[in-house]
Parts: C-alpha cells; structure tokens; sequence
C-alpha cells in the first residue's frame, strides 16, 4: 500500500459533467431492463437530446451556478479531506484483509458532484460524491465506491469466466456493498441500503461472510443466486 493520500476530494466542473453521463447512462440501462429507479428530469432531457453536444450543454447549463461559489466548494473538499486523512490508512488496510489482496490504485479523485448519482470509473481514477452531504456523508460514498474499485481489479475477470452476463455482474458488484455493514461500520455514518431487488443476493453474502470470512466462498455463493435469474437485470 502506497503512503496516504490516495484518495483526493477535488472540485472539478468536468469530472462533474463526466459524472452526469455516467449517471445517465447507468439510468437509461435501468431504464430499458425495467430496473426500479426515481427518475430523473434532467437524464430524461438528455434522453431527448438530438445530439452529445446539445446533452452536455444542456448539463453544463444546468451547473454553472454552483462553480460561481468556487470557494465554497473549495472549503468543501478540504474539510471532506481533512476528515478523509484520519482514516484513509487503516480503511484501506481492512478493505485489503476483507477481498485478500492489496489496494492496487495510487491516486485517485473523490470529485465532487452536483448531480443526484454517483459514478466512477477505475480506467481514469475518479468517483464522485455529492457536494451537498456532509463529510461523513461524503466519506460513505467513498466507502462503497472503494469497494467497486476492488471489484473490478480482482473479481470481473472470475465473474466472466463462471458465465455471468454483464447485468448479473453489476447485480452481484452492488450487492457485495453489503458487507460495508458488517466489517466497516466504524468507518461510515449510515449503515449501505443497497438496491432493493438484490435484498436476496445480498443476505445470501451476508451469511456467507458471517460463516466463513471468505470472500471467494461468498462470491461463489452470490454468483449462484444470481444465476438462479431472480433480478430485473439477470
């Protein structure tokens, strides 16, 4: 594991419009599979967008008045990093005992956002958080989103090789939130909600980890409910 930090809370109107995309494009997936989900009046405007300019001007628009407070959001990320920094070493050491194997990632961004979701992506190293909670807040997002990161750094590849489609991987990605409850409270302000349709795959974790403090055995046992095709994204 590399000296801290790793993680940097950052203000970054661009990496915030990046956000926006991923968040719409995981709404417009849900949307086509029937996956519940609130929705959005400004992804539903991207949707009618004739072209990717016209969608990004359109979130561009839609933000400028919180990057006139720059200072503000400025104080921000350095109040989310301060709090960051007294906990981001020991995190990241049980994150690393929980999937048995090291944090491979060196630097990456914690942006923070305007938008209602909360995207990442691990090929350019950034996730998003929201500029309206607090730090702790902040801090929980970036509990999960860590989580993910480790995901797809050790487990995609075991997850195509048993067959998993790209929608059964997702369900099986989002579930093992669940163990954000049981081995990382003491890091976090809420207790990880999830999404309601994996309530089942993510007991069936649950009591795998409970039994056996072993990841692998509880992926093995997740990949099995989720193939029995109970989920809207099976």
């Amino acid at each position: 594991m590399t000296n801290s930090p790793i993680v940097t809370f950052v203000v970054d109107k661009e990496l915030d419009i990046a956000n926006y995309f991923a968040g719409f494009n995981g709404y417009k997936h849900n949307k086509e599979i029937g996956f519940e989900q609130t929705q959005n009046d400004l992804y539903e405007k991207i949707l009618k967008s004739t072209s990717q300019e016209e969608a990004r001007a359109e979130v561009a628009k839609s933000i400028e008045k919180y990057y006139e407070k720059g200072d503000k959001l400025i104080s921000i990320a350095e109040d989310i990093n301060k709090e960051w920094s007294k906990m981001e070493s020991e995190f990241i050491k049980k994150l690393e005992e929980v999937h048995g194997f090291p944090f491979k990632y060196d630097s990456i961004k914690g942006v923070l956002s305007s938008a209602s979701k909360f995207g990442y992506n691990t090929g350019n190293d950034w996730f998003a958080t929201s500029m309206f909670r607090n730090k702790f807040g902040a801090i929980d997002t970036a509990t999960h989103e860590l989580m993910h990161f480790m995901f797809h750094k050790y487990y995609d590849q075991v997850c195509k090789e048993k067959g998993l489609s790209e929608n059964q991987m997702w369900d099986v990605k989002e579930s093992f939130t669940v163990l954000l409850n049981l081995e990382f409270d003491n890091f976090r302000f809420q207790q990880d909600g999830g999404y309601t349709p994996h309530a089942k795959i993510r007991e069936a974790i649950k009591e795998s980890w409970l039994k056996d403090h072993d990841f692998a055995k509880a992926l093995d046992r997740a990949i099995e409910v989720v193939k029995q095709g109970y989920t809207v994204g099976a």
